[in-house]
């Protein structure tokens, strides 16, 4: 799976509702992945059942590395977001159509997010 505009360095093109889960995305385990991000993200009592259940599909090293991943991830936005860092001018087009044709604006944390 390749995301936003990266994908045209390779002539392919990105499945973007693979990204929330809206599509079939061909990754092993990708339900329980899916979960185990937004559990961890939101920290909420569902962590315990989707860590159980991706140690399940994709064993402990799978779910080291999973974890791993998120908490990068976790970590870059708010590193960002603590310092005021504004998004690329060159990104805030691609950001406004990514919104739309995901719905992103549904999700709780778009509260947080400052229009473009």
């Amino acid at each position: 799976m390749l995301l936003g505009l990266s994908s045209g360095a390779i002539d392919e093109t990105a499945d973007l509702q693979s990204v929330i889960g809206n599509a079939d995305a061909g990754i092993q385990a990708a339900a329980e992945l899916s979960a185990f991000a937004e559990a961890a993200w939101r920290q909420d009592e569902s962590l315990g059942g989707a860590r159980a259940a991706l140690r399940a599909a994709v064993g402990d090293a799978g779910l080291v590395e999973a974890a791993q991943t998120v908490a990068v991830f976790r970590s870059l936005n708010i590193a960002a977001d603590s310092s005021g860092i504004p998004l690329d001018e060159d990104w805030k087009d691609a950001a406004a159509g990514f919104v739309g044709e995901l719905g992103l604006d549904e999700f709780p944390t778009a509260a947080n997010t400052p229009g473009y």
